[in-house]
This record gives structure tokens, sequence and C-alpha cells, in this order.
């Protein structure tokens, strides 16, 4: 009767830790990282410069295909060796070029071509998330950082590392989970 007992639970346990292996494995795939605003400010300025070589960005300070560039623009054209985009904030309207020979940068030009901010992504893949940018005036100084955690959250923070915002869609909260602020975000 023992024997007959210690099968029926050796077979039981090793059916059961089979079952609790395979619904582990399925935790992990289903799984996902979760960011605090603290963990998500630690990633974001890890290994970011708090600065950038000026002489990088003395060649880009004036846009010298300024014209060709907004025309591409208007007429919905990309111009060879680079990428244009129309932008447009709360302060300055413009448009920002990635060279294809510098894709890890985007330089932010006013109307006019005079270079207005800097995006450098280290990593600049864009497919792999977390990745993080930081945001540059025409000198090189950081002004804030953003980290990438999916398709539709982002952190951004000020160079000081002040959280601006937890962007989950086009909805902006502060560090208490209130709503601040809105935006319009495009899919393709």
């Amino acid at each position: 009767m023992k024997k007959i007992v210690f099968n029926f639970l050796f077979i039981f346990v090793c059916l059961f830790s089979f079952n609790l292996q395979a619904y582990a494995e399925d935790l992990v795939l289903q799984g996902s990282v979760l960011y605090t605003v603290e963990s998500a400010r630690k990633l974001a300025f890890e290994g970011l410069p708090l600065k950038l070589d000026r002489k990088l960005l003395e060649p880009y300070w004036s846009d010298e295909k300024n014209k060709e560039n907004r025309d591409a623009i208007k007429n919905a054209t990309q111009p060879e060796g680079r990428t244009v985009m129309a932008f447009s904030s709360k302060f300055v309207k413009g448009y920002s070029i990635v060279y294809d020979n510098k894709p890890e940068y985007a330089f932010y030009y006013t109307k006019g071509g005079i270079l207005a901010a800097v995006d450098f992504d280290p990593a600049f893949d864009k497919d792999t998330y977390p990745y993080k940018v930081g945001k540059y005036n025409a000198f090189g100084r950081l002004v804030s950082v953003g980290l990438y955690i999916s398709e539709d959250e982002q952190y951004s923070y000020s160079k000081d590392g002040k959280l601006l915002a937890h962007w989950v869609g086009n909805i902006g909260y502060n560090a208490n989970g209130k709503e601040i602020a809105r935006r319009n975000v495009v899919y393709k």
C-alpha cells in the first residue's frame, strides 16, 4: 500500500511540477517590465551624455539646403541622403532632418534654417524597447530626456531629472498619476 501511495504521489508531483513549469514559462513569455518613475529615470539618464561635442554640431548650425528641404516637405518628397519632416511646437515651427550617415541624430531647424535643437539616440534602434533619446540645444547642452518603454508609453524628464510627464498613449500624467497634458499620437 505504501508503494502505491508513493507512486501516486510521485506521479502527482511530477505532473504538477511540469504544469507549474509550463505555467511559469507562459508567464515569462507574456509578461513585461514595469517601470516606476524612479527606475525609468535611472535608466533614462544612464550612459547618456549631459553635453554633446560642440564641434560635432557646428557644421549643422545652419541648414545650407533650407529651401530644398522645405520644398521637399511641401511636395511630400524626400531628398537623397536624408529624411525631412515638418514639426510644430509651442515655441517654434520648422523641420527636422535625419541624415542617412548619422541616424542617431535628428537636427531640428527653424523655418529659416537655423538649428534649434538636436535629438541624440545612442542606440538609434526604434524597433527595440526601451530606448532613450536626449534632447539638446544647438550648443549641445542637455535639455530633456525621453525614455520610450513601448510604442505608446514614454517617460519625459527635465535635464535635472524631474518628471515632465509619463505618457500613455496621448495622455501625460505627473508623478502622482494625475492627467496633466494631452497630445496627438500618430501611429503608422
